[in-house]
């Protein structure tokens, strides 16, 4: 089971990696169409751009899953730093209120 699990995430990564080297191959065609084809040389660039950063997601992601837990993700919460209103307690018996 162990085996057969490794040998699938391999060829998932494999996949990635196949997928990302296509997609940077189309991000240099666009910047070679950039130097040849100058009226259109923003659109160019701008398509390889892009590219690289789907390339940059593809290999991003596919790393995040292989070293990602089987257990879900616990994302802390920060809390703000201001006064919350909800909290506010009533007067003290003798009319005086607490200093926070």
């Amino acid at each position: 089971m162990v085996r057969a699990s490794a040998c699938w995430s391999l060829q998932v990564l494999e996949l990635a990696m196949n997928d990302a080297n296509r997609l940077r191959e189309l991000e240099a065609e666009c910047r070679q169409r950039a130097v040849s084809e100058r009226e259109k040389k923003w659109y160019w660039l701008a398509q390889a751009a892009k590219y690289q950063v789907q390339a940059n997601q593809k290999l991003a992601f596919q790393s995040e899953a292989q070293t990602a837990p089987d257990t879900p993700e616990i994302k802390l919460v920060q809390w703000s730093h201001v006064r919350d209103e909800r909290r506010l307690m009533d007067p003290l018996p003798d009319g005086r209120r607490t200093p926070w």
